[in-house]
């Protein structure tokens, strides 16, 4: 049996609340080994043996037979977590200021094209692609940033902050 992230989109921000325990209640109802949480953004790590695909669905089923919840759901196992970490191109950022680097978790690759993306750049942020997921520093904080809430970005992923990474990386060992 082996560990996987499980991310979910948009819980605990934006107004679609959703307890951690009650999260947790899910996940093994749906029959996963020893599901533990991290944080309370929708983070899980739990055992099992399907694959990630079939664990995408199983979870988003239930979610939303269970509580009424949809939402996106992203799994990552080990080694896709540590490809994310190895190819950030902003590492000296995500060392100084990890609460402001993100990593947008995508379902597929990014985009060839970022330039839609980085129209919306602004305080000196910057956009880079990487394993199924998206690079993104916030100087100044994503509050007030206009990239942060750009459709084309919130269409397609969910977002991480650094220390989220490395924390999930380290709970799938």
């Amino acid at each position: 049996m082996r560990r996987l992230a499980v991310l979910l989109r948009a819980v605990n921000v934006g107004g679609v609340q959703l307890k951690m325990a009650d999260f947790k209640a899910v996940l093994a109802e749906a029959g996963f080994d020893a599901p533990e949480t991290l944080l309370a953004s929708g983070n899980a790590v739990v055992g099992t043996d399907a694959e990630a695909t079939a664990v995408e669905a199983r979870v988003k089923q239930t979610l939303r037979d269970r509580l009424g919840l949809a939402t996106d759901v992203f799994v990552r196992d080990r080694a896709e977590l540590a490809a994310t970490i190895t190819a950030n191109p902003f590492k000296a950022f995500a060392d100084e200021r990890p609460n402001v680097m993100m990593t947008v978790f995508l379902k597929t690759e990014p985009p060839a094209d970022l330039d839609p993306l980085r129209k919306y750049a602004v305080f000196g942020e910057e956009i880079a692609p990487g394993p199924r997921c998206l690079y993104i520093t916030y100087p100044d904080g994503s509050g007030r940033s206009k990239l942060a809430g750009a459709k084309p970005l919130t269409a397609i992923g969910t977002s991480r902050n650094w220390n989220t990474v490395r924390k999930l990386a380290e709970k799938l060992g």
